[in-house]
């Protein structure tokens, strides 16, 4: 690795893909457990290194998701087109990640934590990054077919049956640890009881609360998913979390803000007191989203899952029987009442999320990377 100064603390970058997006929050989670004094956090974003590069990515998966949705599923596990993302990786990969080799070189950057494949392969595929130690961090419960099985100093999975995908791909077991998926600290603070939480965010207190997500990026029917709660309005309130969805913040809050219990938020970068003040999450099942649910242990319902690993993460809560799947918009107002009136099953459900969650996955992760790079 081409890179000057040995003395400490070592610049180290975590790459993700954009910002916002679940990949910056694992990112940045890890971020916030890297003592300074021992390694400085270089954040790299992806699509600044890459302008061009993100919004084709994002298009083209926007449009198959509109026109055609099978296809993406087909693309993302069909065994021909992972035969041509191989090709891909060998004649084109070294070649294009010499931008981002130039950038991590210039900066003295020591090692890489990657929260998704495509830094990972740039980063593994490029014979000046050889030497620097790269450490690739799952942020779904499915490893797919584009993260590199060599290369990397350390994998750090959700859970065992990824760790079991890494390894068939050719991960040597010796370097997967298990850890969870990153979450930031405030996931693992100690959190207000749900009256003062709901009272800190100007919600009525004593109110069952349902909380509605769509991720960083505020996809997914989420105004058709509250507005299917608005019969109930009184008996419960509704806060939908926009992400950085600002159109249809202003859209909803301009057709339906005047609504008591209803309440729709730009972006925050503090999503964990609306968690702590929920007594139910309804959203779509991205990792970073999952991962936080999980932390705060609040019973979640399936909604407007994404093709691809979003997909995926909804066939490892089945698998562990830890949600429900709302298929439409009418489907969640029975969902709802159901948990409404049986408190033991609320209850039930948010211990067996309790028992699946990795609330100190960030921690765990900055100590393994501490490990290997002072050893």
């Amino acid at each position: 690795m081409e890179t000057a100064g040995s003395g400490y603390p070592l610049k180290v970058a975590l790459i993700y893909g954009s910002n916002p997006s679940g990949h910056y929050a694992a990112a940045r989670a890890v971020a916030e457990f890297l003592p300074p004094s021992i390694i400085e956090p270089v954040m790299i974003d992806l699509s600044e290194v890459y302008p061009n590069f993100g919004p084709f990515v994002a298009r083209t998966y926007i449009q198959l998701l509109k026109k055609t949705p099978g296809l993406w599923d087909y693309v993302y596990d069909n065994d021909f087109v992972a035969f041509a993302a191989s090709a891909f990786r060998e004649a084109i990969l070294p070649f294009s990640s010499e931008k981002l080799a130039d950038l991590l070189i210039k900066k003295n950057i020591r090692a890489a934590v990657s929260t998704q494949a495509f830094s990972s392969l740039l980063i593994s595929k490029n014979r000046r990054l050889a030497r620097m130690p790269l450490f690739s961090v799952v942020t779904d419960f499915c490893a797919h077919a584009y993260w590199p099985s060599k290369g990397v100093a350390a994998y750090f999975a959700p859970e065992k049956s990824t760790a079991a995908m890494l390894r068939e791909k050719g991960a040597p077991a010796d370097r997967i640890f298990t850890t969870g998926i990153p979450v930031r600290k405030e996931f693992t603070c100690v959190q207000p009881e749900k009256p003062a939480a709901r009272k800190a965010l100007g919600l009525a207190p004593n109110l069952f609360t349902v909380l509605i997500t769509g991720g960083s990026r505020g996809l997914g029917a989420l105004l058709p998913a509250a507005l299917a709660l608005k019969p109930l309005l009184g008996k419960l309130q509704v806060v939908v979390l926009c992400g950085n969805n600002r159109k249809l913040c202003r859209q909803a809050e301009k057709a339906h803000g005047g609504k008591k219990f209803l309440h729709f938020v730009d972006f925050t970068d503090s999503p964990a007191p609306y968690y702590a003040a929920a007594d139910l999450v309804i959203g779509k099942p991205g990792g970073v989203t999952l991962a936080e649910t999980m932390a705060l242990a609040k019973p979640f319902i399936i909604y407007s899952p994404l093709p691809g690993q979003e997909e995926r993460n909804t066939a490892f809560l089945y698998r562990h029987k830890l949600a429900e799947t709302a298929d439409s918009p009418h489907e969640i107002e029975p969902l709802v009442l159901k948990y409404m009136a049986a408190p033991a099953s609320l209850a039930q459900a948010s211990a067996a999320l309790a028992e699946h969650a990795r609330p100190h996955a960030a921690r765990d992760i900055a100590g393994k990377i501490i490990e290997k790079l002072t050893a």
